[in-house]
């Protein structure tokens, strides 16, 4: 009779976790009978919660891992602390304990756990590399929720964020932190750096952990005796139309964080280097500091799955989490502008992931962090050909308009600037002028007062 029940009981937990009145009516037994079953497999069975909120549910195993996750939290001075553990329940549930006292069933995996999952141009290839390994397809579009999960936890020791993911990648951060090399001087970059972006190309370099689809490498620069963490991003090194183009976007990038930064916002700190014909964009990392050290970070994307809500636009997501008291009013107006400034520039590129929040109040607030991946991409290369495209701003919604002066003033100065740019190609720089005198002309339209 006993292994009937724990049978039935199994099958039960098998599709989610349910609470006490469900296991009751489900197995038609009463409570203290369910309580010896429950006891009876308590090895087996993850009891969630407390009194009469406690549910129960099956812990499920993911490749060679019993489905039980501890995470770690990096702090400024490159220490580790547990942070909370993960348990991936029958279902594909998963049950957070965190170290704080907070504790949640998720339906999937933890919103703020997103942002480790590998993605973007280097982790294509990290699978290819890596997947004998790890026993994974080869194709990162065939890994499972499941998979990203297990090669997080293995591999994962440099995500965005201060957060780790399993022991493995514990360890691996020891082991980066023990063999770190010596950091770049910043006279050296101009023959280091094309280096670097040959063994990135190779799968040499460990770029799966940064991701985005442009290419790109982490580096670690000695900037006047401190040291500080970049991300690199570089152009092909051939002498194409295409390399080119790419080059006059990377450009075009430090211009308008430098734009930005001029009309009195934060941006990400960059350094642009001529290489050749290699451009290469080095971007300031606001989640590390000094050599180690590390500081929490969660992108926008992540931000809407706590809030369940739809990957739709810039404007709306600043809207919404304002009114949800997750940002304050400044910096939803900020995000407001920097949409509008994307817009006036050919940002095409406004997708959840290229916007970064900073933690505040004990995680019950955040700031939006320094501004970053503004350039024209409606001009980048496709299929490694320069396509004609016309540039036509949208037109400004009402609940944006009042951040259209300064949004458009702001283009203007980065149009003209890239304009007489000589890193830039002549061909650029014509379409940069045109588009200058464009917006210069929309100044004089009619618009909404407000």
């Amino acid at each position: 009779m006993r292994e009937k029940q724990q049978q039935e009981l199994r099958q039960l937990l098998s599709d989610k976790a349910h609470s006490s009145r469900d296991l009751i009516h489900g197995l038609n037994v009463s409570q203290p009978t369910l309580s010896r079953l429950i006891n009876s497999m308590k090895n087996e069975i993850v009891v969630m919660g407390k009194g009469r909120s406690t549910c129960y549910g099956l812990p499920r195993a993911i490749h060679d891992s019993n489905g039980r996750f501890p995470v770690y939290s990096i702090d400024p001075r490159g220490d580790a602390t547990l942070y909370g553990n993960l348990t991936a329940l029958q279902g594909g549930q998963y049950w957070w304990e965190g170290t704080d006292g907070n504790e949640e069933l998720f339906s999937g995996q933890p919103w703020f756990l997103l942002d480790l999952q590998l993605s973007g141009f280097g982790a294509r290839s990290f699978a290819y590399r890596r997947s004998e390994l790890l026993k994974l397809p080869r194709k990162l579009a065939d890994w499972s929720e499941d998979d990203m999960l297990y090669a997080t936890s293995k591999c994962g020791e440099d995500r965005i964020g201060n957060l780790l993911v399993g022991e493995d990648s514990l360890s691996g951060y020891f082991k980066c932190a023990r063999e770190m090399p010596p950091a770049i001087e910043l006279d050296s970059c101009n023959w280091k750096y094309p280096q670097l972006a040959q063994k990135t190309l190779a799968g040499e370099m460990n770029s799966a952990q940064i991701g985005g689809e442009q290419p790109k490498f982490s580096a670690c620069i000695d900037d006047k005796g401190t040291p500080c963490h970049m991300i690199v991003k570089f152009s092909p090194a051939v002498d194409s139309n295409e390399a080119q183009r790419y080059s006059d976007l990377l450009v075009c990038e430090h211009l308008a964080l430098e734009a930005i930064r001029l009309s009195g916002f934060s941006s990400a700190r960059s350094r642009l280097i001529i290489a050749g014909s290699q451009a290469f964009l080095a971007l300031k990392r606001f989640d590390r500091r000094g050599a180690l050290g590390r500081l929490p970070m969660i992108s926008l994307r992540a931000l809407h799955a706590r809030l369940q809500a739809p990957y739709d636009n810039w404007i709306d997501a600043a809207i919404r989490l304002e009114q949800a008291d997750l940002i304050n009013r400044e910096d939803s107006r900020r995000l407001r502008w920097f949409s509008l400034f994307s817009d006036l520039i050919g940002n095409t590129n406004q997708h959840f992931g290229n916007i970064s929040l900073i933690p505040h109040k004990n995680n019950n607030c955040y700031l939006l962090a320094p501004l970053y991946g503004a350039r024209p991409t409606l001009y980048e290369p496709v299929a490694g050909e320069i396509p004609i495209r016309l540039f036509t701003p949208p037109p400004v919604r009402n609940d944006a308009a009042a951040e259209l002066p300064s949004a458009l003033e702001t283009a203007i100065l980065f149009w003209k600037s890239a304009a007489v740019d000589e890193r830039i190609s002549a061909d650029f720089r014509q379409i940069c002028y045109e588009n200058c005198e464009l917006l210069k002309l929309s100044t004089h339209s009619p618009r909404l007062l407000v």
